[in-house]
């Protein structure tokens, strides 16, 4: 299996008959690829592959041909269809004809390079749900064994990955060793045709509704479309249902209630419900990594090999060894940085910088945690909390709402911190607060958290899932807007320069004019050419120009206030809009005031801020007007 096939989301759609999932899994691809800009497969009663541009596979427009393993699919299912009635021949034929459309699916993903693939059921999640109406109809009222959910992962595990079945389990089951042998054969052909999907969906129809729904199609009723054996299916597919919580994990299992709803409004619930896994797959993919990640592989000894590159010792790691460039060898020896090497800069390890407690960690953490990068970090998580704190504070006191929008917000520290300190001297100012929070949140752990932390503040808290960089995100979190304050943390360094201008704009447009934006930026320190060695792309910017950046967005970028961490690394920068009135004549730079000229110059200047108290860097315009800057 190649990596781009690994990178598809596999979908597959189950339900008993008359619930719709034949004419479901050929329509959703479409509306994914318009919904989502994917490039989408259907494989089921009808092969399709939609793509946002131009269709490459659908009825009667096959300019590339269809898979080998599609065709014989199509000609299994209508031999099955033939013995729709014999309860011992069917099953011979659905079983492989159900191995190959799996195996077209997987040939379709990687032949079209697609997003996604929604299959018409799926080798094992049918077998389990639909078996019992051949082996044990219940309209002729044979008693069946049930296995339960534990049963059946163990012996998924065992078929799929050789995990040995327990013994209580093995003793219920039938032998399991063909099935094993079934599935290591296939594979090693290549045809993949026993497998278990990323997502399932479960369209969920009273039996007595889907009967009904079968008569009114006015074909011939098979034997075992009938209200017992049709009930009996769908116990088991909530069997089945169980069994595949149990082996991807909850999140793997998407329930429809299709009672009472149009085509259009079920399909809709799915490409709502399915939007979590499509960021997640999008993140996933070689040509999108989530930002504050690498192409490269660190993980599992891969470090070493950029470690003992030479422009890596001699450029960077000797003339930097006292500068903290010693500390770099030590990551794989310890949690936070085996972490940091798998998952780059995720929300998960910079909560381990966040978290940690100097004065309970081990060696190898404190090394990892004294590394200039990280201890900027956690420094700056400490300038922000003051900062917050004292802007927020003072709008909840003289406001009936403040509103707060925060992206990414990662586990949002930066503003719980602050509220949680305020709620403890002032609680009854939390009903004021309006947090909304936005990420990519590609593993759909940020949500809930943030959701449980909020309700134990006392806030209101909005939680939206998305990119960015997405014009259309955005206008749906502008909604929730004017923002008395905004949050800009973390992301300067990895976001493209136009998406950085482009979002910072935003911001302006959304912001009140009395409003604050919070952000911050990291220098060009040593750090950065280790980054650079192996693998990261970032931006770095000093003060001045990451406040002449602020100044073009339409903030008063060259009177933010900024502070720096104990090693300069970072500054936490509080702006405000740029009063309207205040038109620049100098476009290269985005300086407002009426009577500046292009002549005019910048001069660097270290001062004392009134606002935090620390020596810093500051840029000042000789000549400036009025109190435009």
């Amino acid at each position: 299996m190649n990596d781009r096939e690994n990178q598809t989301l596999h979908v597959s759609v189950i339900g008993i008959d008359g619930s719709g999932k034949s004419t479901f899994a050929a329509s959703l691809p479409m509306l994914l690829a318009a919904e989502y800009e994917m490039q989408a497969g259907g494989a089921g009663e009808t092969y399709v592959v939609n793509c946002p541009e131009e269709d490459h596979l659908t009825n009667g427009f096959a300019p590339e041909g269809i898979p080998f393993m599609a065709r014989i699919s199509t000609h299994l299912k209508r031999w099955a269809k033939r013995f729709t009635n014999h309860r011992r021949i069917y099953p011979f034929l659905k079983v492989p004809q159900m191995m190959a459309q799996d195996a077209a699916a997987r040939r379709m993903a990687s032949k079209w390079s697609l997003d996604c693939v929604v299959s018409d059921g799926n080798t094992l999640l049918s077998t389990m749900g639909r078996a019992a109406n051949y082996l044990y109809p219940a309209s002729e009222g044979e008693q069946s064994f049930a296995p339960t959910p534990k049963d059946l992962a163990a012996v998924l595990n065992y078929v799929l990955d050789g995990k040995p079945v327990p013994e209580k389990t093995a003793t219920r089951m039938p032998n399991l060793r063909p099935g094993r042998w079934l599935h290591r054969a296939t594979s090693a052909v290549g045809l993949h045709s026993v497998w278990m999907p990323d997502v399932v969906i479960l369209l969920k129809l009273d039996p007595k509704v889907a009967l009904e729904r079968i008569h009114d199609r006015g074909q011939k009723i098979d034997r075992h479309e009938n209200a017992d054996d049709l009930a009996q299916t769908h116990g088991r597919y909530q069997i089945a249902l169980e069994t595949m919580r149990r082996v991807k994990g909850n999140h793997s299992v998407i329930t429809i209630d299709v009672n009472g709803k149009s085509p259009g409004e079920a399909l809709q619930d799915a490409l709502a419900a399915l939007r979590p896994h499509i960021l997640k797959q999008k993140a996933l993919k070689q040509d999108s990594k989530p930002l504050g990640t690498t192409e490269t592989e660190l993980a599992g000894g891969g470090i070493w090999k950029k470690v003992f590159n030479p422009r890596y010792v001699f450029s960077y790691f000797i003339p930097r060894f006292f500068g903290g460039a010693w500390r770099e060898p030590f990551f794989p020896f310890s949690k936070p940085g085996k972490r940091f090497l798998k998952e780059g800069y995720s929300g998960g390890v910079m909560k381990e910088i966040y978290d940690h407690d100097p004065d309970k960690a081990g060696l190898g953490a404190a090394i990892f945690q004294g590394y200039p990068l990280h201890r900027a970090v956690y420094d700056r998580l400490k300038l922000l909390t003051a900062n917050i704190e004292l802007e927020l504070e003072k709008r909840l006191r003289s406001q009936d709402e403040v509103a707060v929008f925060t992206a990414p917000s990662g586990f949002a520290y930066d503003i719980f911190r602050p509220l949680e300190n305020i709620a403890h001297r002032a609680p009854a100012l939390m009903k004021k607060v309006k947090l909304i929070a936005a990420d990519l949140d590609p593993h759909g752990v940020l949500g809930p958290e943030l959701k449980a932390r909020a309700a134990k503040v006392g806030i209101e808290l909005e939680f939206r899932q998305g990119d960015l960089t997405e014009a259309g995100f955005r206008d749906g979190c502008a909604a929730d807007g004017p923002f008395d304050m905004a949050l800009f943390v973390g992301l300067s360094s990895w976001f493209p320069k136009p998406a950085t201008l482009s979002h910072l704009r935003w911001l302006k447009d959304n912001l009140k004019p009395e409003g604050r934006l919070v952000t911050d930026c990291f220098t060009p320190a040593g750090y950065s050419l280790s980054g650079r060695y192996v693998g990261y792309k970032a931006h770095y910017y000093s003060l001045q120009r990451y406040r002449t950046l602020l100044d073009t967005a339409g903030f008063d970028g060259l009177k933010a206030k900024a502070e720096p961490g104990r090693d300069a690394i970072n500054h936490v920068v509080l702006a405000s809009p740029r009063p309207a009135h205040c038109q620049s004549n100098n476009p290269a730079l985005g300086v407002e005031a009426n009577n500046l000229t292009d002549s005019v110059p910048l001069k660097t200047e270290i001062h004392v801020s009134r606002q935090f108290g620390h020596r810093q860097e500051a840029t000042s315009v000789e000549g400036v007007l009025n109190g435009c800057v």
